[in-house]
């Protein structure tokens, strides 16, 4: 949880690019709709902003364009625009919002019963892997925190700073958001792999998820999705944002 606060602290600090894939698969398996869509993601006003820059592996049309140049001009004229006192509750909803995933954590913590079960190394890294099986006698303490028991899941961590290298995750039981919001069925699996930037914090190379799953109303669909991130920076000074333009750091470099 240390190494969780001070990551989350400075993560603020990178931009990145986001490769987001979702193939939809019929009962026999094959494809039958596949997007793909690459963001941008900077950080304005205390916050990320996520502007998509691809649609299918190309450039977005200039009407798509046009859209994306007006979410963000709407959304730096609401920034602009907000008083002390807004942008006040805007940093303290901000800071619940992480309070509540600390505490979704801590029932983590107790949900699992965890075991060291092997060292190996990860893209060079020396790591312990991790089994987490749920415990009979966990009591939830947070909304949503049920499903843990219907989760387990191994972790490679790494025995230099004990940053998370590697996750996977199984349900072992359907998980079920609202009556008719969403169910995720036994058997689907969640991964993430981890990679270590400027030699101070572990962030996300890719997240996967491959599940069957039922949407509100709508039928049982299977689908793969996943998530790449590429491209990490670091600001070295405060973002601005300057007339008709994009935000802009002069002073962004590269990871070393």
């Amino acid at each position: 949880m240390d190494v969780d606060q001070s990551g989350f602290r400075l993560a603020r600090n990178y931009t990145f690019q986001q490769r987001v894939e979702l193939k939809v698969l019929d009962k026999k398996g094959a494809v039958k709709k596949h997007l793909i869509n690459t963001y941008d993601v900077i950080i304005l006003y205390d916050q990320p902003y996520s502007r998509r820059i691809q649609k299918n592996d190309k450039p977005l049309t200039g009407e798509e364009e046009g859209r994306e140049q007006e979410k963000l001009d709407r959304f730096v004229a609401e920034r602009q625009n907000e008083s002390a006192s807004e942008h006040q509750k805007r940093l303290a909803k901000q800071e619940k919002e992480r309070q509540e995933e600390r505490a979704f954590v801590r029932d983590i913590e107790n949900a699992y019963d965890f075991q060291i079960v092997a060292e190996e190394q990860v893209d060079g890294h020396d790591a312990y892997v991790v089994d987490a099986t749920p415990r009979a006698d966990f009591h939830p303490t947070q909304p949503h925190a049920d499903i843990l028991s219907k989760l387990r899941g191994k972790i490679w961590i790494s025995k230099n700073d004990y940053g998370c290298i590697k996750l996977q995750a199984e349900t072992l039981d359907t998980i079920s958001w609202g009556l008719f919001v969403l169910r995720i069925h036994k058997g689907t699996e969640f991964r993430l792999e981890q990679t270590r930037v400027n030699d101070e914090i572990w962030l996300p190379r890719r997240m996967s998820f491959n599940a069957s799953a039922r949407i509100g109303l709508f039928a049982n669909d299977a689908f793969d999705w996943q998530s790449t991130f590429s491209d990490y920076k670091k600001f070295t000074s405060d973002t601005r944002i300057l007339p008709g333009a994009a935000a802009i750091n002069p002073q962004a470099n590269p990871p070393q």
